[in-house]
């Protein structure tokens, strides 16, 4: 099984058998097109451009879905025209996650069809790749794909999970680089914090401060990302933890609402917003009081918390990548000694219980929500 969620290079190598069978799917849309593009571009490269078939797969209802399939089929039973390889592309799938036309048993038994296609084997020249936003991996036809498929997941990262920043610096500091452009650390953390997790938005941000700067000017400071780029739904999320730090209610209420008017998860602000800012002030005050830290500047902020003893160490945020997150403290600890230690020890303590209500009561998430404001800013 060539299944690599990283990997760049599962597309095997010289001693393993070339696959049959290519699958990119995730959350991550833009980056997923991305990858399938590429994909076809490097397994078609040398060979006839009309011996290949590309199949639009974005379908609107199981009839649809069900003649793609089918159309599918018929184009990996075709040899190809020319000599040389063939490669299929069913192109942005979106009948392989748990919806209404993917749950259909017109569309289920047109993949089943396509699955004993695929088990009896394709034609020594022939190839399938597969490119899906939408998969659920409980689908018996998904996990045939993920056991015999090169495969590989391309994910939004997960916003209410500890270090999400830590996976988007990779592809911010590659598109930036590309265009000759670098941020100031202060800076990428607070464009990662304004723009969306969609690689798409971040490459259309970047291209825009490109053309800001101009020419003679290639750093990004926190002032231009102020500038140019709009909060988005991950912005107003870091806005409200900026609000919470700063006492500042009534702020911090306006934006919820903003947030929950657009259709935001009352759970997601509060996993997002609430419990890392608390958890965070609560960590920059013992720190500062123990340790006699100064967020006065990053770099030597950061320097300062490197040589913390393990026990205090431990109460540092992580990165995806297990490496203490700095810049949530840095930004936590400019405003900790607003809060008493014990104060924001019993806030944390009501924040717990309005998680748990927002998950298991059936009290208005908008009111739990403004009352937990109220208590952090008191």
């Amino acid at each position: 099984m060539f299944y690599d969620t990283y990997g760049y290079g599962f597309m095997g190598t010289s001693t393993l058998q070339q696959p049959a069978i290519y699958l990119v799917f995730g959350t991550d849309e833009g980056m997923v097109r991305e990858k399938a593009s590429g994909i076809f571009t490097a397994l078609t490269e040398g060979t006839n451009e009309f011996s290949h078939e590309i199949l639009e797969a974005a379908c609107g209802d199981s009839d649809e879905a069900d003649q793609v399939t089918r159309q599918v089929m018929e184009a990996l039973r075709t040899l190809p025209f020319f000599p040389g390889r063939k490669v299929v592309w069913m192109k942005n799938c979106n009948f392989l996650g748990d919806s209404v036309t993917g749950r259909s048993s017109t569309t289920e038994a047109a993949l089943d069809s396509l699955r004993h296609l695929l088990e009896g084997g394709l034609g020594p020249d022939v190839l399938l790749l597969i490119s899906a936003s939408e998969f659920d991996k409980r689908r018996s036809f998904n996990k045939f794909l993920l056991q015999s498929a090169a495969a590989e997941e391309l994910n939004k990262p997960d916003i209410t999970k500890a270090g999400w920043e830590g996976s988007l610096m990779p592809l911010i500091n590659k598109e930036a680089g590309a265009r000759g452009m670098s941020f100031d650390s202060a800076a990428l953390e607070l464009f990662i914090h304004r723009v969306s997790e969609s690689s798409r938005q971040i490459i259309s941000e970047i291209e825009k401060l490109d053309l800001y700067l101009g020419a003679d000017r290639r750093t990004v400071t926190p002032e231009d990302v102020e500038r140019m780029v709009p909060l988005t739904r991950t912005g107003v999320i870091f806005e409200i933890s900026r609000a919470l730090e700063n006492k500042k209610s009534d702020a911090a209420i306006s934006l919820i609402d903003f947030q929950l008017e657009r259709g935001e998860n009352a759970i997601t602000i509060m996993r997002a917003a609430f419990i890392p800012t608390l958890r965070n002030l609560l960590a920059a005050r013992l720190l500062c009081d123990a340790f006699n830290l100064k967020p006065t500047n990053f770099k030597e902020f950061t320097a300062r918390i490197s040589t913390l003893p393990s026990y205090a160490a431990a109460l540092i945020p992580l990165k995806k990548d297990g490496t203490p997150n700095a810049y949530p403290l840095f930004l936590a600890a400019q405003n900790a000694s607003k809060f008493k230690t014990e104060r924001l020890k019993q806030t944390l303590k009501e924040c717990m219980k309005a998680d748990k209500a927002l998950v298991s009561s059936s009290l208005d998430p908008r009111l739990i929500l403004h009352r937990l404001a109220i208590c952090s800013a008191s």
